[in-house]
């Protein structure tokens, strides 16, 4: 067997690595939690212009710190959610009134408490809250207008049908809340105001809110274990930022692996590899 043939194939090798360092620098400001994302929703990856501009988007980031613009959005395909008087996007809809039908074949009773609301309707709540509370206690427990989940229609607060802890960090432990907590991403909704969450989400803890996302970014961010849909969105973000390589660049790595074919040492390369088998 010659030199040349018992080395080609390792030399290819050798080749591989030397190219794989660059790349693997370009990637290495991706932190873990972004590339389990990208693990988790390469076929469906959403751009950085979805998560960041497009307010149509489920996973589209309203808080304080990212209001709604226009303040007074209203989303476009709003429906009643079967057997309530309250409405949400059509696709969260659905996926509620599975997530009802799903309860109570387990023997839970949980009923809609509060979904879409308007921005006119946000003011008069919030406004109501501060009234009775003050400013400072009204801002942990409920949302400007223009800056509320409610308004983008993809959020419904739910209950016991007893109305046992309703809107009450007790109910995070009725057998109905630890069911929703237990069963929620199975039908695309994430509790988005976790216990532990209050410093980055702003918000006390709310079990009993759910927010809609879909099923596979549901189930991609329960497998991260990011702890708030801040983290999970920031990690979205900057998964969409890195872009993968160009049919361009793909030719341009195999020119350069057929210019380090005939580059020495050919021998060293070879080492410990038997590829003529």
């Amino acid at each position: 067997m010659s030199l040349f043939r018992a080395g080609l194939p390792a030399i290819l090798l050798g080749s591989a690595l030397v190219l794989a360092a660059p790349l693997a620098a370009q990637a290495a400001p991706v932190d873990a939690a972004a590339m389990q994302v990208r693990a988790e929703t390469r076929l469906k990856a959403p751009t950085t212009d979805e998560l960041t501009k497009d307010q149509d988007s489920y996973l589209a980031l309203v808080s304080r710190d990212h209001p709604l613009d226009p303040a007074n959005y209203k989303p476009k395909d709003l429906r009643t959610v079967s057997g309530t008087g309250m409405e949400l996007r059509k696709d969260a809809a659905t996926a509620l009134e599975k997530l009802l039908k799903a309860s109570r074949k387990d023997a839970q009773s949980l009923s809609v408490l509060s979904a879409y609301r308007s921005y006119d309707r946000q003011i008069a709540l919030f406004n109501g809250y501060k009234a009775r509370y003050g400013t400072d206690y009204a801002t942990r427990i409920s949302a400007p207008a223009g800056t509320s989940e409610h308004q983008l229609g993809l959020a419904a607060d739910l209950g016991l049908s007893s109305g046992v802890c309703d809107l009450k960090a007790c109910f995070g432990e009725t057998d109905g809340g630890k069911w929703l907590a237990a069963n929620a991403a199975d039908f695309g909704f994430i509790i988005r105001y976790p216990s532990d969450g209050e410093k980055v989400t702003g918000y006390k803890y709310e079990p009993w809110h759910l927010r809609f996302i879909g099923v596979d970014q549901a189930k991609a961010m329960e497998k991260s274990k990011a702890e708030t849909f801040e983290a999970f969105h920031a990690a979205l973000v900057k998964a969409s930022k890195v872009k993968p390589p160009t049919a361009a660049e793909i030719k341009k790595q195999r020119e350069s692996l057929l210019i380090l074919r005939f580059l020495p040492p050919y021998r060293d390369w070879s080492i410990g590899f038997d590829f003529a088998r």
